[in-house]
C-alpha cells in the first residue's frame, strides 16, 4: 500500500511484449481454508514502528477480521474474508483485517491474479492487493519496492488529477509501483521513493461503467526480467492499467524488481489517501466485508517461480484449467438494478450468455464471443426492467446452463 509522499517521477523506457505467453499454472490458493503456515495476520495499528501505517489511517488490524466463509450466492465456493467494522480497540475506531506471506511464499515473475469483490467504499475504506521485496526487512522502504496490484478509495482530489472527476470510489481502481530513486531526493522527499502513481501521461486507471462493489473483478500483474504490465479483467475485458508495459530491465529499477516479492492484501479505512481523515468522515456501510476467491501465480513468457518455505514450488498439484464448465449462481441475488454473473470454462469456447424473461423471449445478449480457459465474470445491469424473475442462459461450445435470478425495485 503507497505511504503518500511527494515523489518524484522517472521517464521509464518499455519494450513490447506483445509475443510473450501465459503458461501453466506454479501456486495457487482457492481459499477453501486459511493456511496460517502460508498467510501471517498481521495485528495493531503499526505502533511503535510504523503508527497508523505511515497513512495516518484510522483502524487497528485483528484476528477476527480474518476468516474465510462461503461466497454469498455460490455457496460451494470458499473464499478469504476481511471485514472492516466500526469499533473502538487499541485505541482506534475501526478494526479490519491484513494479511502477508513474509518469510512464507516468494515470488518472482509470472503473472499473478487476484480475484476480488469488495463492499461498498463510500466513504473511507481503502482496499488493496500488493507486494514488497523479500528483503524488506533488511533494507526497508522504498529500497525493497513495492508492487500495487490494484487500490481503491482513491481521494476525490487524485481521481480529478487523473482525469476521472465524474468517477466514484466504488468505479475507480489504479496500481502503482514505488522505488528507491537517487534522483527522487529532496528536502520534501527524504525517503527518495519515486512511484508511478503521480503520472499522469503513463499512469491510465481504470473507471468501469458501474459500481464494482459486490461482484468480483479480477487484477492482473504481468512481470517478467524485462516488464512489468498491470491489467483488471471486469465482465470479460481486460483494461491495461498503464499506457504501456513499464521497463525494469536497467538501473535502479533492475535492482528493484528483478528479485522475490512476497504478498500483502488488507482493507484499511480513512487515512491521507481516502478522503477520511477523521472517524466522521467514515461514511461507508460498516461492517464491510472484502471477499478474495483466488490467488494464482502462472508462468509468464517462459518465467516465473515460487518459492515456499524457500523451497521452490513444482506446478504438478496446479492445474489452469477448471475440471468442468460452470455457470454459478448471480450475485447479489435477489439484485437492483446490477448483479454479477460468474462462469468457469473447461476450454476456450465460444460463449452466448442471454437473459430471458419468464415467457422465454430474449431481453438482452450479454456475451457472444470466445472466452479463455478458467473463471470470467459479466455484470448485468437491469435499471432499464421492470421487476420480476427472469433467468439467464450460458451456452458455452455447446453446453448448455441455465439459472434463475430476482430483479426487485
Amino acid at each position: 500500500m503507497k505511504k503518500v509522499l511527494t515523489l518524484f517521477f522517472l521517464f521509464l523506457g518499455w519494450t513490447s511484449i506483445s509475443n510473450a505467453q501465459v503458461g501453466e499454472v506454479i501456486w495457487m490458493d482457492d481459499f477453501d481454508s486459511l493456511n496460517t503456515d502460508q498467510w501471517n495476520i498481521i495485528l495493531g495499528n503499526g505502533c511503535p514502528e510504523l503508527c497508523f501505517w505511515g497513512n495516518s489511517e484510522l483502524q487497528s488490524y485483528w484476528q477476527d477480521n480474518v476468516y474465510t466463509d462461503t461466497i454469498p450466492g455460490d455457496p460451494n465456493n470458499n473464499a478469504l474474508v476481511i471485514e472492516a467494522k466500526r469499533e473502538s480497540r487499541d485505541f482506534m475506531s475501526f478494526t479490519s483485517g491484513r494479511l502477508d506471506t513474509e518469510g512464507n511464499i516468494e515470488i518472482q515473475y509470472g503473472v499473478i491474479e487476484v480475484r476480488m469483490m469488495i463492499p461498498d467504499l463510500e466513504t473511507g475504506l481503502w482496499p488493496a492487493f500488493w507486494l514488497l521485496g523479500a528483503n524488506h526487512s533488511e533494507v526497508g522502504w522504498p529500497q525493497s519496492g513495492e508492487i500495487d496490484m490494484m487500490e481503491m478509495g482513491h481521494a476525490q482530489d487524485y481521481r480529478e488529477f487523473h482525469g476521472h472527476p465524474n468517477s466514484t470510489v466504488n468505479n475507480f481502481v489504479g496500481s502503482n509501483v514505488i522505488w528507491y530513486a537517487q534522483a527522487a531526493c529532496s528536502d520534501n522527499n527524504p525517503t527518495c521513493a519515486a512511484a508511478i502513481a503521480g503520472d499522469t501521461g503513463f499512469n491510465q486507471p481504470y473507471e468501469a461503467d458501474s459500481s464494482m462493489a459486490n461482484r468480483f473483478v479480477t487484477y492482473k500483474l504481468y512481470w517478467d526480467q524485462n516488464n512489468m504490465s498491470f491489467a483488471v479483467e471486469d465482465e470479460g475485458v481486460e483494461y491495461d492499467l498503464y499506457t504501456a508495459p513499464l521497463g525494469i530491465s536497467s538501473g535502479e529499477l533492475a535492482s528493484t524488481f528483478r528479485k522475490p516479492f512476497f504478498l500483502l492484501v488488507n482493507m484499511a479505512v480513512g487515512g491521507t489517501f481516502t478522503d477520511a481523515s477523521t472517524t466522521n468522515d467514515v461514511t461507508a456501510p460498516l461492517p464491510g466485508k472484502m471477499y478474495i476467491d483466488y490467488i494464482k501465480v502462472s508462468k509468464w513468457n517462459g518465467q516465473g517461480t515460487v518459492t515456499i518455505d524457500s523451497t521452490q514450488v513444482s506446478n504438478e498439484e496446479f492445474s489452469e484449467i477448471p475440471e468442468q464448465t460452470r455457470l454459478f449462481q448471480n450475485y447479489p441475488n435477489p439484485f437492483n438494478p446490477t448483479t454479477s454473473i460468474t462462469f468457469e470454462l473447461k476450454q476456450s469456447s465460444l460463449v452466448e450468455l442471454s437473459v430471458y424473461d419468464m415467457n422465454g423471449r430474449l431481453v438482452t445478449e450479454l456475451a457472444n464471443n470466445t472466452y479463455s480457459a478458467g473463471t470470467h465474470s459479466v455484470n448485468f445491469n437491469a435499471s432499464g426492467l421492470a421487476s420480476g424473475v427472469y433467468y439467464y442462459r450460458l451456452n458455452a461450445g455447446g453446453e448448455i446452463f441455465t439459472k434463475k435470478m430476482t430483479l426487485i425495485k
